[in-house]
């Protein structure tokens, strides 16, 4: 019977292969870029899918308490299992960290003869902390040719009439297919829908930048039942971002043609052959315009825009968000009309009004630039 519990010509040692970390993805970097040497990633505790990527690659090894026998040995931070570890070359502690800054306390084991660290900036504060020297070695780092995301953005009320089921179905059907997709959901609603892939954003009154920054990568989606002329959707066909929507009548009106500018999906949703939508339109509908100057009067207007001020007291005592302490009862203060408008809503009824402070505007009249003159 062997003695030993695992035999490996390099051992990388780590306690705790957490989810997701800077040190799983240095072991996961070199099984992959170093995976024709003998190499095994030793761990006391560990989540699957790490485990599941490294055993890809490399022997993975879940400590027992046993003898290890290699010819170098790595430890990440922990070296609590080097007494069992027999290294006939070398035992090497690996800096990750910056221990000054973020005050760790180092662990100085007597039986490391070399000290690896993966930027100048760490072995220099490794070094002022223990005077021990540590040599550079930067964190490897593999280049795949990854797969584009496929990004996709609503902003909707998650409802029935809205499409809610279908975007879940959508959703789902992009999983099953193995597209990598992020799809941005500008409502209220917040995480009604199941799906790791979808961020729920709160809505703000524009979101036309964030719409033209997925140009060329993806759709803007609209599943909903009906709708009489949907601003979102004509937002992004003017910007020059696809849709995929249901099949109503406004959007055929609106000039959105299959395959052209956007990618029609069934309302029983049943067949929504999502591997479609790798191939993203490039070509843009018409936008009709509006004949809303046909119905309007034409008087010129005398507006001039106006600073509506409001003096609120306090009468519920809370922490103030804007002014980053804490309002006393009665105390008075003057906010913009949009922030009283909050404050009054509160259902903790925190302020009330004292006045209304009516401000009215200047207006500002173009000036033209001077012309820079060069002198000769």
């Amino acid at each position: 019977m062997n003695e030993y519990e695992l035999e490996a010509s390099n051992v990388y040692y780590i306690s705790n292969l957490n989810v997701i970390g800077g040190v799983e993805t240095f072991e996961y970097e070199i099984a992959k870029k170093y995976h024709k040497y003998d190499i095994a990633v030793v761990y006391k505790t560990g989540h699957s899918n790490q485990i599941a990527r490294l055993m890809k690659y490399v022997k993975v090894h879940k400590y027992k308490g046993g003898l290890i026998k290699c010819k170098k040995a790595f430890f990440n931070y922990e070296t609590d299992i080097i007494d069992n570890v027999e290294a006939t070359k070398e035992y090497t502690q690996i800096i990750h960290a910056m221990f000054k800054t973020n005050r760790l306390t180092p662990r100085i084991n007597k039986k490391i003869n070399r000290y690896l660290a993966v930027s100048e900036a760490a072995a220099k504060e490794w070094e002022e902390l223990t005077g021990i020297h540590a040599e550079v070695c930067r964190n490897p780092l593999t280049m795949d040719e990854d797969k584009q995301v496929l990004f996709l953005i609503s902003a909707t009320r998650l409802t029935p009439e809205k499409g809610k089921t279908r975007m879940e179905k959508l959703a789902k059907d992009l999983d099953k297919s193995g597209i990598d997709y992020i799809w941005y959901v500008f409502t209220n609603d917040d995480n009604a829908i199941d799906n790791p892939n979808m961020v729920f954003i709160k809505p703000r009154l524009n979101i036309r930048p964030i719409i033209v920054s997925i140009k060329g990568h993806g759709y803007g989606v609209q599943l909903s039942d009906c709708e009489g002329d949907c601003y979102f959707t004509r937002e992004c066909e003017a910007l020059g971002v696809p849709l995929i929507v249901t099949p109503i009548p406004s959007f055929k009106e609106q000039g959105l043609e299959e395959g052209k500018n956007c990618y029609y999906m069934p309302f029983d949703m049943k067949e929504t052959k999502v591997e479609r939508l790798l191939n993203i339109p490039t070509y843009i509908g018409y936008i009709k315009e509006d004949r809303w100057i046909d119905y309007i009067e034409k008087d010129e207007s005398t507006y001039k825009e106006e600073d509506m001020k409001v003096k609120v007291k306090c009468t519920y005592s809370y922490d103030d968000v804007e002014q980053g302490r804490t309002m006393a009862l009665n105390d008075e203060w003057i906010v913009d009309k949009a922030r009283a408008d909050v404050l009054l809503a509160n259902p903790y009824h925190l302020v009330e009004v004292v006045e209304y402070i009516q401000e009215e505007k200047p207006i500002q009249k173009a000036v033209k630039p001077k012309r820079k003159v060069e002198k000769r």
